[in-house]
């Protein structure tokens, strides 16, 4: 599942880990000690995270579905093209061809 953490949350999840951290090893160790409020506040981070994460990769797959298409017209036009029509149709082509590598790198994140 990918997540997106925002940089508040990184620094909150820390404090809430050093946290349960010193709760545990103050505590009896046959038993759980960290407070339930600290694992529901961790539960609602995850959960904001993952549903960040889902919809970014939803946005970036659209973006790729889109950029591609706009290649594969660029690549029509300039097959059906001459002169100077054609040139640009070429280097169209070649921009949104590099776009979607650039999208589909940034989805590799996610995986």
């Amino acid at each position: 599942m990918p997540h997106s953490y925002t940089g508040a949350e990184k620094r909150r999840l820390t404090w809430l880990g050093l946290k349960a951290a010193k709760q545990s090893l103050a505590g009896d160790r046959n038993a759980d000690t960290i407070d339930d409020k600290v694992k529901r506040e961790v539960e609602r981070i995850e959960q904001r995270a993952i549903d960040r994460g889902e919809r970014e990769v939803q946005a970036l797959e659209r973006r790729l579905s889109e950029a591609r298409n706009a290649a594969a017209s660029a690549k029509v036009a300039m097959r059906t093209s001459s002169g100077k029509d054609r040139a640009n149709a070429r280097s169209q082509m070649h921009d949104h061809e590099a776009a979607a590598r650039r999208i589909e790198r940034e989805l590799r994140r996610y995986q």
